[in-house]
């Protein structure tokens, strides 16, 4: 059956069906495009007629049989099947922001009950409800010992001579030597192998599985749960021009998890809402009694109009601007990240070791005598009574690892009733604290995620420990038990069934992030700590253990619960790719693993290598071994508190950094493509990235070092961006885009600093973010007096929300001036700022003047301005230079001199401009 489009009028019972030009060339494509059943389709809506077939609910909006379409903006489509409840208008689990697109105008080309034609300016969905689904596959048999790869367990049982769920049952074998240990063991049914690591999980059952690339699975597994249905609905978007955007055969193959496309590599990108529930208002935190009727069971929370394929389509076409634009209409439709606090920027240090009350407080005492900066020091899993470390009097009894009520007072006296003297010790030295806490589902594991019982155990188990000053809590699922999704029944045992591809990860990071939101809320004046000042969780960013090359997504709803590690044994190379990607797919500008390694390295230079990186990434905790600065040498423990120090000179820029990923989606630590997508692949290397726009940081990581036999100098490859690049240690300037070979010993990461930046620190780090100073600040300028260029950045008022001055400086070629506009603050605080022109070799800056923002006739006032001129470091002492030096520092050995001008303390907006020759 075929049939021409050829003029604006199409034959139509009883006469001429109108189609606008512009769409009539859409049909024509889109028919040529179409099979047997979507034409006859098409043909009955045009020969039968369509107006009762399709309903226009709203201007944005078009039910076309059981599906509703509503263009939320320009470059955003909802595709809606409806759901047993009808049609869903409130807020998700995933979609808390739909409320706020206004909506565009949407029209009907063609519809009838299963098949439609609708545009907008920008794009035009094509719906079509006449496809069929095929049956499900039938349930796979046993497995042999061939296994089946990139797969892991839902969860099971490990056979009885394997009960330790702090390590594997084997270690060190073949994935035919852990089949054969299971077919040895009359108790074993399944195994589980970790290719990488080499180690082997014997199972007495096991049930389910999902993807994993770093697991291979084998024997008798339990099927998973069936996949949800498709939904028969087949979409496709298609610009002006007949192109087509995004499309898929059935609704059920949009992303489930967010795999954000890379800059500029897809012009629309599909995510469905599913499974899809409300939260109420209090979330994981007991109902009121005004709670409906019909929810109490399940605590305020709906799942009753759940549905499969309810699709949100993000249309931005293939430049860097629309790309940014889908990233901002993402945020803006799913939520924000939300700010972090200030302190959290800080250092943090944990340690699974089981420490006493008194060496607790000893090593904290070491970091303040030491100088070395710290914000947080918490405790891993032995402030509570469990077979890995509890009290003998009365003895540990099986079970209360399960409970919040069995503290380990033994070690923590403080920790007997009322429970606040260690609290009350941690906030004297300005410090936060959490716990980790391997959750276990109440009634004997019975109890669901939602249900009264669990949510009320939960909270009071949590909150026991915030009313007593505990800050916050690590939800760590690396366990052999947790907490499942909601609506899965636990088997007792690893982290439950995934719900429809939902698995624990995002629903333990929304439990824990909100209940200390909630908790936070209620008790405004929270005594014996510091103010906790936002909410904040420590929760694992996705399934699997972080390893080189592994690339995981998650659900989109995940963003909003920072902050996130990378699991257990997760290496320096894998660190550094999984914070730089999950800024990009996984909109998590906050991924960060654990500093220094899950073991203790026999070179404190490879301590050096993992401090230096987590300095200049997102979040900087100390974790996994015996990482204490002073555990090496002395050196060891200099350079560290080098890096520590330059840490919190930066704190401005990093809370700044933070609102700008809240604001935007755009991360702290950006890949290259972020900016340069045409020098792609070069500039999408996920091993080198960009730390708060204007410092290139290319971390090393050497085998050797872990392992104590290398030299104190490595080698790499480094893609340099275009533009101008000052090596922040020599002062040498490169000019990308370029490979560069890099060698730098132990004690320096390849750092470079981007001519046109402007980085703003504080000239007073201190040993606490909350002590710091911020009366005067410091804005370490490098000016590119080469081009035309503008760079503009935000201070925001310590531990205030929008509190803002804005700074920008501009740079004129054609005169060699460069001008730094310091803008009033919003609540018209004073400020004192040194500024530092790090210039090239052989400038220097001729002259000088402040123009306040004090009109005086027709001309603002202005004073000429003093400059000081700091000559390079020495090249005899280059070995004990540090970047970003601050006030009054000297610059790299081959840089060109620091024009320094201080300001003085003021509150209105002025600018400097000074004449570089």
């Amino acid at each position: 059956t075929t049939v021409a489009f050829t003029s604006r009028f199409t034959l139509h019972a009883g006469g001429f069906y109108f189609i606008p030009s512009a769409a009539c060339s859409k049909v024509r494509v889109l028919f040529a495009m179409m099979g047997v059943f979507a034409r006859v389709a098409v043909l009955a809506a045009l020969v039968l007629g369509t107006a009762s077939a399709v309903h226009q609910t709203a201007f944005n909006q078009f039910v076309v049989g059981s599906v509703r379409v509503t263009a939320l903006s320009y470059g955003l489509v909802r595709i809606e099947p409806k759901g047993p409840m009808g049609f869903e208008d409130n807020s998700t689990f995933a979609v808390v922001g739909r409320s706020s697109f206004s909506g565009v105008p949407i029209h009907k080309v063609i519809a009838n009950d299963t098949f439609a034609v609708l545009n907008t300016s920008t794009y035009t969905v094509t719906v079509d409800l006449t496809s069929v689904p095929p049956p499900p596959p039938p349930p796979p048999g046993p497995i042999g010992c061939d296994g089946l790869a990139n797969k892991d367990i839902d969860g099971g049982t490990r056979v009885p001579s394997c009960r330790d769920m702090s390590k594997p049952c084997t270690t060190g074998g073949s994935q035919t030597d852990c089949c054969n240990s299971c077919g040895k063991d009359p108790a074993c049914n399944a195994w589980v192998y970790d290719p990488f690591g080499k180690n082997c999980w014997l199972m007495a059952d096991a049930y389910g599985y999902h993807d994993a690339t770093d697991r291979v699975v084998g024997g008798t597994i339990e099927p998973p749960p069936p996949p949800p249905p498709l939904t028969g609905i087949k979409v496709s978007i298609t610009d002006s021009a007949n192109h087509v955007l995004w499309s898929v055969d059935d609704l059920n193959d949009a992303d489930q998890n967010v795999n954000w496309p890379s800059p500029t590599s897809a012009p629309a990108y599909g995510i469905r809402d599913f499974p899809r529930f409300y939260v109420p208002p209090w979330g994981p935190s007991p109902a009121p009694s005004s709670v409906d009727p019909a929810l109490k069971a399940t605590n305020g929370y709906d799942y009753r109009n759940n549905v499969n394929g309810d699709t949100y389509v993000f249309v931005f076409g293939t430049s860097l601007d629309g790309w940014y634009r889908g990233r901002r209409d993402f945020i803006t439709l799913t939520g924000p990240t939300p700010l972090l606090p200030d302190w959290s920027f800080g250092t943090w240090f944990t340690y699974w070791h089981q420490y006493s009350e008194s060496e607790a407080k000893g090593e904290i005492e070491r970091w303040d005598s030491d100088k070395l900066p710290l914000d947080v020091w918490a405790l891993d899993m032995n402030w509570r009574n469990s077979p890995h470390g509890h009290q003998s009097n009365p003895p540990y009894q099986e079970g209360e690892n399960h409970f919040y009520t069995y503290p380990n007072t033994e070690l923590f006296p403080d920790f007997a009733d009322p429970g606040t003297g260690w609290f009350d010790y941690i906030k004297s030295k300005g410090l936060r604290t959490y716990f980790n806490d391997h959750p276990f589902p109440t009634n004997n594991g019975t109890a669901m995620q939602t249900s009264p019982e669990e949510i009320a155990f939960r909270w009071a188990g949590l909150s026991r420990w915030m009313e007593r000053g505990l800050t916050y809590w690590w939800f760590d699922a690396n366990w052999g038990f947790s907490i499942p999704p909601p609506n899965v029944h636990y088997g007792g045992s690893g982290d439950g069934e995934a719900w429809y591809g939902m698995d624990n990860r995002v629903w333990g990071s929304h439990v824990y992030y909100e209940s200390n939101a909630n908790f936070n809320k209620l008790n405004p004046d929270r005594k014996h700590t510091s103010p906790p000042q936002r909410p904040i969780a420590l929760t694992k960013y996705a399934d699997a253990n972080m390893h080189p090359g592994l690339v995981q997504h998650q659900h989109p709803a995940q963003h909003r619960f920072p902050v996130w590690w990378t699991g257990d044994g997760v290496d320096l190379e894998a660190s550094v790719e999984s914070m730089v990607d999950s800024g990009v797919y996984d909109f998590k500008p906050y991924v960060h693993s654990d500093c220094g390694g899950d073991y203790r390295p026999k070179e404190g230079g490879d301590l050096l290598r993992w401090a230096a990186h987590c300095v200049f990434g997102t979040i900087l905790r100390f974790h996994g071994s015996a990482h204490q600065p002073w555990s090496y040498t002395q050196h060891v423990e200099d350079t560290i508190r080098e890096y520590l120090n330059m840490r919190y000179k930066l704190i401005p820029s990093l809370i700044a950094g933070g609102h700008t990923a809240s604001a935007t989606a755009f991360p702290i630590v950006a890949r290259c493509d972020l900016f340069w997508p045409e020098h792609a692949p070069s500039s999408s290397s996920n091993h080198q990235y960009l730390h708060l726009n204007d410092t290139l940081v290319a971390p090393i990581w050497d085998s050797d070092a872990k392992h104590g036999s290398g030299e104190n100098v490595s080698t790499r490859q480094v893609w340099v961006p275009p533009g101008q690049w000052q090596d922040a240690w020599s002062g040498d300037v490169v000019t990308g885009p370029k490979n560069l070979s890099v060698t730098q010993p132990f004690e320096r990461i390849p750092l470079w600093h981007r001519r046109g930046g402007l980085v703003v620190t504080t000239s007073s780090p201190g040993l606490r973010v909350d002590d710091q100073d911020w009366s005067e600040l410091t804005l370490e300028a490098f000016p590119n007096t080469a081009s035309d260029d503008v760079t503009r950045r935000a201070v925001y008022a310590q531990n205030e929300d929008s509190v803002r001055t804005d700074v920008t400086m501009r740079t004129e070629a054609s005169t060699g001036r460069v001008h730094i506009a310091i803008g009033e603050a919003d609540d018209k605080a004073p400020r004192a700022w040194v500024v530092r022109l790090h210039l090239l070799a052989g400038q220097k800056v001729s002259d000088a003047a402040v123009h306040d923002a004090v009109v005086v006739g027709n001309k603002a006032a202005a004073a000429p301005a003093k400059v000081l001129h700091i000559a390079p470091t020495p090249r005899h002492q280059a070995p004990s230079f540090f970047p970003f030096g601050g006030k009054g520092a000297a610059p790299a050995p081959s840089a060109g001199t620091v024009a320094e001008i201080h300001l003085e303390s003021a509150a209105h907006a002025r600018t400097l401009t000074v004449t570089v020759a």
